[in-house]
């Protein structure tokens, strides 16, 4: 009888694996930039206390809150369907991330204010129990921030200006302009848009996605399955 050595017994292994979330978590506890820890399913584990300060200041809250989202999908608060495939494209990215050695997948892009335009990074890294991911760490980091009349032209119209004739409003969910219905190929930053709870469908603008998404979509036959968004939040968590 072949008698299986401590590493190979199940609660040993779990063990390793409360031992290393514990490490994890309190590194991410210590974070001053928002940051949370996600299953290999993309399920909440853990969110900071920068992630709330975070969602109380940009009217997130309750939804957005860590209260609300331990244990509910990450990709299922993120909305716009083209917004998620990119999303979980960069997570089954960082899942395959550790062979040879583990290595972050960093994607930079945009979390823009009615008054700022901010430049992010948000840093996928893999949690590794036997050279295998068991968790993924998300942190948002800002790189960048100026006034945003220096990097958009302003512009102000009502929001039915911006509906389309099928009632909707698209905006990008990266640098949150919004599309000229009478010209699509138009993109507008409206702050006072941005200033009230509006109701867009997220997608991303082609400027954007050649800035920030180039090489980022899943590979065909690769359709990120290994999320599972579930029923979407009432709005897009955006990073500081």
């Amino acid at each position: 009888m072949e008698l299986a050595s401590p590493s190979q017994e199940p609660g040993f292994v779990r063990h390793l694996q409360q031992n290393a979330l514990a490490t994890v978590i309190r590194g991410l506890a210590a974070e001053n930039s928002p940051a949370c820890l996600l299953d290999t399913q993309g399920t909440f584990l853990f969110v900071n206390d920068a992630w709330d300060r975070h969602a109380l200041a940009n009217g997130g809250a309750p939804a957005c809150l860590g209260s609300s989202l331990i244990g509910s999908s990450w990709l299922g608060h993120i909305r716009g369907e083209e917004v998620q495939r990119f999303h979980a494209a960069l997570f089954a990215r960082a899942l395959r991330s550790h062979n040879p050695r583990p290595r972050p997948v960093i994607q930079v892009g945009e979390s823009n204010t009615p008054t700022t335009a901010a430049l992010v990074s948000c840093r996928f890294e893999p949690v590794l129990q036997s050279g295998e991911p068991f968790a993924i760490s998300v942190v948002h980091s800002m790189l960048r921030e100026r006034p945003v009349a220096e990097v958009y032209d302003l512009v102000e119209g009502p929001a039915d200006a911006y509906r389309h004739p099928g009632g909707e409003i698209i905006q990008c969910s990266c640098c949150r302009r919004f599309r000229d219905p009478s010209q699509p190929d138009r993109w507008d930053f409206v702050p006072s848009l941005l200033a009230e709870p509006l109701i867009a469908t997220q997608t991303v603008c082609e400027l954007c996605g050649e800035l920030h998404y180039v090489g980022i979509e899943p590979a065909p036959g690769e359709p990120a399955q290994a999320l599972h968004p579930g029923h979407a939040a009432s709005r897009t968590l955006h990073a500081p």
